[in-house]
């Protein structure tokens, strides 16, 4: 069969997705794209994959390729005048086999669970630390922007202690990864891109003293051992790609728990609920929404045969809203039967700090429960525009009136002591 026409009748939806970021605005948005079918034109020639099954497909076979340098040389001149879109294909995220297995066994060996016995320990130890800040601040102003005081910085604590890096300005290093992260936004503005450039000369400047200075050092941690480009393409993509997606995450974690405190109580009566609940919100509000891919080769798909070459945006809300995998699937529903999502992707190119980034949501997720019930939204979230990236930007909280509220000691405590 060949591929589908442009079809101007799908032209709406598609136009509304790039412009909705709410989760509720997308519900209705996925629906009308999966109304126009499986693969929905876009005006720019390339589809959109919105089923579940469909999107599982092309994240694990590897007759679809990442858009990588190769792909890049033949369809965007001059793209390699960008220092955030070169250092973005030399990542692990843009290659493809055979050089894909060596990048990704050096992302392994630094952030593998098993090579990380203290994980949970330094992300509990950073949660506590940002909750207890976060506490202080709500005393004494009232009213904290969550995403500023906990979101953002967390990811970057945590990350640098893991790695023990040298001593590095933490703002800075949070900031320049956010800006230097969207060059891998799908819709990319002169002024983002300018951004990202400029953040990834920054960072490839620190980052490479930094190796520098780690490596005069003995012992050498995992992540300075290998070559220094390799040293620094696996800090580029650990914080380039773990920074933001964990921030995002941590972000949606922090407004479901605001919305629902039904929730939030059931997760501090029984802190194992923590999980399912990040489940939830993995599928509701995944960090990244959209994986573009091409073809190396004429490949099935949603029974339609498209050529080599085709390009297609896989549309994890999409696929994490489809009725055909998940019942009632526009409800946020935390104690739903667990399903496997696809927010950390699948096959060659899953997530290699998956459990990084889900240690510090979940650890997150009970210490909110636990130490600071009783918070409420001060004014209207706000988020990014994406449509790959749509974290949120701005969630202002402040104590509710149940908050003469000081702060129990950790469960754990309680239960050494046999109380």
């Amino acid at each position: 069969m060949a591929p589908p026409v442009l079809a101007g009748t799908a032209l709406d939806p598609v136009r509304r997705w790039l412009l909705t970021t709410d989760q509720r605005g997308l519900a209705d948005v996925y629906d009308e794209l999966r109304a126009a079918g499986p693969l929905v034109p876009t005006a720019w020639g390339s589809l959109l994959v919105t089923g579940r099954r469909d999107c599982a497909r092309v994240l694990t076979d590897r007759t679809w390729l990442t858009i990588g340098a190769r792909w890049r040389d033949r369809n965007c001149p001059g793209w390699r005048r960008s220092p955030s879109t070169v250092a973005l294909c030399r990542s692990a995220l843009q290659t493809d086999p055979p050089l894909h297995a060596h990048k990704r066994h050096l992302l392994t060996r630094v952030v593998a669970p098993r090579l990380l016995p203290h994980l949970d320990t330094v992300v509990a130890r950073q949660v506590d630390a940002h909750l207890r800040a976060l506490d202080d601040r709500l005393r004494r102003e009232g009213t904290v922007d969550v995403v500023e005081a906990v979101c953002r910085p967390l990811p970057t604590a945590v990350l640098t202690e893991l790695l023990d890096l040298p001593p590095v300005d933490l703002d800075w290093l949070r900031t320049a990864a956010h800006d230097y992260s969207r060059t891998a936004e799908l819709v990319r503005t002169p002024t983002l891109v300018r951004r990202a450039d400029a953040a990834a000369v920054a960072l490839t400047d620190r980052l490479g003293a930094l190796i520098d200075r780690r490596r005069r050092e003995s012992p050498l941690p995992r992540w300075c051992e290998p070559a220094p480009q390799d040293a620094l393409d696996v800090l580029l993509t650990l914080f380039g790609a773990g920074v933001v997606t964990t921030s995002a995450l941590l972000g949606s974690v922090c407004l479901a728990l605001v919305e629902n405190p039904a929730t939030a109580a059931r997760i501090d009566g029984d802190p194992r609920l923590a999980d399912r609940f990040v489940d939830e919100v993995l599928r509701w509000d995944p960090p990244a929404r959209v994986v573009t891919r091409v073809a190396a080769a004429p490949a099935e798909l949603a029974g339609t045969v498209l050529p080599a070459g085709r390009v297609v945006h896989v549309l994890l809300g999409a696929a994490h809203r489809d009725p055909e995998a998940f019942d009632d699937p526009h409800a946020f529903d935390p104690w739903r039967p667990s399903e496997r999502t696809l927010a950390f992707g699948a096959g060659a190119h899953y997530c290699v700090g998956a459990a990084v980034g889900r240690a510090q949501a979940v650890a997150l997720a009970r210490g909110l429960a636990r130490r600071l019930r009783g918070l409420r939204l001060a004014a209207p979230p706000r988020r990014r525009t994406g449509p790959n990236f749509a974290d949120l930007d701005h969630l202002p909280v402040t104590a509710g009136l149940a908050a003469a509220r000081t702060a129990r000691p950790p469960r754990a405590r309680t239960e050494r002591h046999g109380t």
